[in-house]
């Protein structure tokens, strides 16, 4: 459907070709959120960190050695890898909301270093994150033959590689690994009496979340054409939560429903004075009334019908 959708956008409404690479690439960054909190029990309030440091990262490869995506996507892809690994090895010893605020610190420490330009300052240069201001003018990718300047082609390069995380992430998920986080998250101390090294799975789960969303940055600054510090802001990872819950967390799939349907509705209801307090109201509707989500929402209907048919068979 999203293959068939973008050419149609591009085609009738260039407008929202743009909006459609805003969902993927949110798509793929809640996705990320979902893979930590959902299934190790790990909520981040600092997951702009990841989101930040390799949309900078991309940024600066590109303004200064090479725009080849086989270059660049790893390297914020790996930046984020390694900001999270960091953030992890301090924060996980911590739990629930202690861990969530150790997150944010660190988000925020990343933001200042950004705004003030420390990087700069310490290595005697004249700029490097550019400021408040951030870096401009930051081409799309090169890859091989295929003209990324368009921005059809910039959606499918973005499509495929969301699909890609998404079938990754499923089987990491669904592996001993993955089994392991989720048993972390239901019963940390059974899981540590067992044997297994809770910090270190904490760990490596937290960087594998973060590689995504280092990519998702990644994706997101050539696109917009500009790295600015706000990409490292709290607010940033405030919104990722409300996609999350949403959507539905744990579900993988359900918390990209819910990036799509904040960035939708952010987009019809920018025109209105109060959208913060229409979308807020909407939010809290679902909270209260589908606690699981979107994804709760679609799986129960999608049920229903065969329980009514299996009832009456059985009658």
């Amino acid at each position: 459907m999203l293959a068939l959708l973008g050419p149609i956008a591009a085609i009738f409404e260039p407008f929202w070709l743009y909006v459609l690479v805003q969902i993927l690439v949110f798509a793929l960054l809640t996705l990320s959120l979902d893979f930590v909190f959902g299934y190790a029990g790990l909520l981040s309030f600092g997951h702009a960190a990841m989101f930040g440091t390799g949309g900078y990262a991309a940024a600066l490869l590109i303004t200064e050695v090479t725009p080849n995506a086989l270059v660049v996507l790893p390297a914020a892809m790996l930046t984020g890898i390694v900001v999270a690994a960091v953030i992890g090895w301090f924060s996980v010893r911590a739990k629930g909301i202690y861990f969530a605020m150790l997150t944010l610190a660190f988000a925020q420490m990343f933001y200042v270093v950004a705004f003030a330009d420390l990087p700069a300052a310490v290595a005697g240069v004249g700029s490097v994150t550019g400021g408040d201001n951030g870096i401009h003018g930051i081409q799309l990718y090169e890859l091989f033959w295929i003209d990324l300047s368009a921005r059809i082609n910039y959606y499918f390069l973005t499509l495929a590689i969301v699909a890609a995380s998404l079938a990754i992430l499923i089987r990491v998920a669904n592996s001993p690994f993955g089994r392991v986080l989720q048993g972390i998250r239901e019963n940390e101390e059974r899981i540590e009496f067992i044997g297994y090294d809770v910090q270190r799975y904490k760990i490596i789960g937290f960087a594998i979340s973060g590689g995504f969303a280092g990519l998702a940055g990644g994706l997101h600054v050539p696109f917009q054409s500009v790295a600015n510090p706000q990409l490292l802001h709290w607010t940033v990872s405030g919104e990722l939560i409300v996609m999350l819950l949403l959507g539905g967390m744990g579900t993988l799939w359900g918390p990209m429903l819910g990036a799509a349907a904040v960035i939708v509705l952010e987009e019809l209801l920018a025109g209105v004075a109060t959208w913060e307090v229409i979308l807020g109201a909407i939010f809290v509707v679902v909270v209260i009334f589908a606690p699981r989500g979107l994804a709760g929402v679609i799986v129960t209907t999608a049920k229903n019908p065969e329980t009514r048919c299996r009832t009456r068979s059985e009658r």
